[in-house]
């Protein structure tokens, strides 16, 4: 059986991989400070003259208004919508979901009728842009009539 020799790298194999090491650890290095402008672009205006330093960009800057929030609006009528029943339709709700459902009743101590009383609160908001949302809510808002709001995702958050 013959082992298997490892001859040691030669001297111009570990010369070269040191070499390319360092080569492209200078070039990210100088890449890097180009990008963030520790190192100033130049930009040469005609041949033969000196390059100059580029002019520097001023940031863009939005104005901020209250009428460019197309999320803003202000709270018009809070509604209470009574629902009854458990919101499907009968017949559609699978006797595992009714079994269920009677068991979480009977633990939490409600009747557990198809009668028992549910709210829907229906807050409208006027948009700043003119348009009006509406939002059900199941629970009870913690909103006034002239609130400023902003509505994200279906839900409402004072502004």
């Amino acid at each position: 059986m013959q082992a298997n020799i490892v001859k040691p790298a030669s001297a111009w194999t570990r010369t070269l991989v040191a070499l390319t090491a360092f080569s492209v650890m200078a070039l990210g290095v100088i890449g890097i400070a180009a990008i963030t402008g520790v190192i100033p672009a130049r930009v040469p205006d005609m041949p033969g003259e000196a390059a100059q330093t580029a002019p520097a960009r001023a940031p863009i800057q939005i104005p901020f208004s209250p009428s460019a929030c197309a999320l803003c609006g202000t709270v018009e009528s809070i509604r209470i919508t009574e629902v009854r029943g458990s919101g499907g339709e009968p017949g559609r709700e699978s006797s595992i979901t009714r079994v269920l459902r009677a068991a979480a009743d009977t633990v939490a101590g409600n009747k557990g009728d198809e009668s028992a009383k549910r709210f829907t609160y229906r807050v409208t908001v006027r948009m700043d842009d003119g348009s009006y949302r509406t939002v059900s809510l199941s629970n009870p808002p913690e909103l006034a009539v002239g609130d400023k709001v902003r509505v994200v995702e279906g839900r409402l958050v004072r502004a």
